[in-house]
């Protein structure tokens, strides 16, 4: 059920600690606060408990699960947001999902666990260049530039995480979830 070596499955477990720690949703997944570098607080991981490589393999109660966890976690991380940061509220909750992690070289060196991206994007983001702005409209740049932003530092103070203080947001965040999601039927 669990991989030797593989980060994801070592998060689900408990044995690699993540900010906050990890909430156990039904159906045997998980989510935790996304540890990499150009995450930003409110940047989620949710995967199965247990090993899985690709959608293809998940078990039919984790497939059926998948969809109302999203959902959940796009509700409760957006109650969060309207209750933390009530000036500068989620507009968009991403979903993202890749096959393998671009700096796994080889690809094929250690076990991939699946995960998908759960990433917000408050309205502070609009400011802080993603916008196009042409004569007579404004737009969002669109959705990839989105995990480009911490590392441009173009998210808002609070949110990036090389700021002290930003392990205890990441856990009171992680924290909040963990209470409303534990809630759920």
């Amino acid at each position: 059920m669990y991989a030797d070596g593989c980060a994801g499955c070592a998060i689900s477990q408990g044995l690699r600690q993540v900010p906050g720690g990890v909430v156990k949703l039904f159906g045997n997944w998980t989510v935790n606060h996304y540890n990499g570098d150009e995450g930003y607080l409110g940047w989620l991981a949710l995967q199965p408990r247990f090993h899985r490589m690709a959608l293809r393999e998940l078990t039919e109660s984790e497939l059926q699960s998948l969809g109302p966890n999203i959902r959940d976690l796009d509700i409760f991380l957006t109650r969060y947001w309207d209750l933390q940061y009530p000036d500068d509220p989620i507009l968009r909750v991403y979903v993202v999902y890749f096959f393998e992690s671009a700096f796994q070289r080889p690809p094929e060196k250690e076990p991939f666990h699946l995960h998908i991206h759960v990433i917000p994007r408050f309205r502070s983001l609009d400011s802080e260049g993603c916008l196009q702005r042409t004569e007579n409209e404004i737009t969002w740049v669109d959705g990839w530039a989105v995990p480009s932003l911490a590392p441009r530092q173009a998210v808002s103070e609070p949110y990036k995480r090389d700021l002290p203080g930003w392990r205890e947001r990441a856990s009171g965040l992680m924290g909040y979830l963990r209470q409303e999601l534990s809630a759920r039927p």
